[in-house]
């Protein structure tokens, strides 16, 4: 349960110090910015007056999808629209905690269990030789 807690936690880690590269963030604004620029005079003649109003609904939704990117980079942090990162630390401490628990209690009765059986015989066997089947242990009373 360490090795995948502590797994899983590093791969969380990684995406939340791994922001985009300068160059694509940047290739991709100034792409945008050409685009939204250009928008108006390639589509004037086709919507007439309606030009300013849907270059704006493109605008509207183009920097949007830039800044839901934006704030995909970075998952986990304090703001109120990214994941709640203590809420996943506190729910897997208290994964951890129920499973510790319930190990530890499963130790004591296989120790219980351990020290009340009866001693097994040993049986020693010379190097070579088969060894025999078990015999089962005799009731008193038959």
């Amino acid at each position: 349960i360490w090795s995948s807690s502590a797994g899983t936690f590093g791969g969380m880690e990684r995406i939340n110090n791994t922001p985009l590269p300068f160059v694509y963030v940047s290739h991709l604004r100034t792409s945008l910015l050409v685009y939204l620029t250009v928008v108006p005079f390639i589509f004037g003649e086709a919507w007439g007056w309606f030009t300013p109003i849907l270059a704006l609904v493109v605008a509207w939704a183009l920097l949007g999808i830039e800044a839901a990117a934006v704030e995909c980079e970075r998952p986990v942090r304090g703001c109120a629209n990214h994941m709640p990162l203590e809420a996943f630390c506190a729910v897997v401490a208290d994964n951890v905690r129920q499973t510790l628990q319930h190990s530890a209690g499963m130790g004591v009765k296989l120790r219980r269990r351990i020290w009340d059986a009866p001693p097994t015989p040993v049986r020693r066997v010379r190097l070579g030789t088969s060894v025999p089947p078990p015999t089962p242990p005799r009731t008193p009373g038959r």
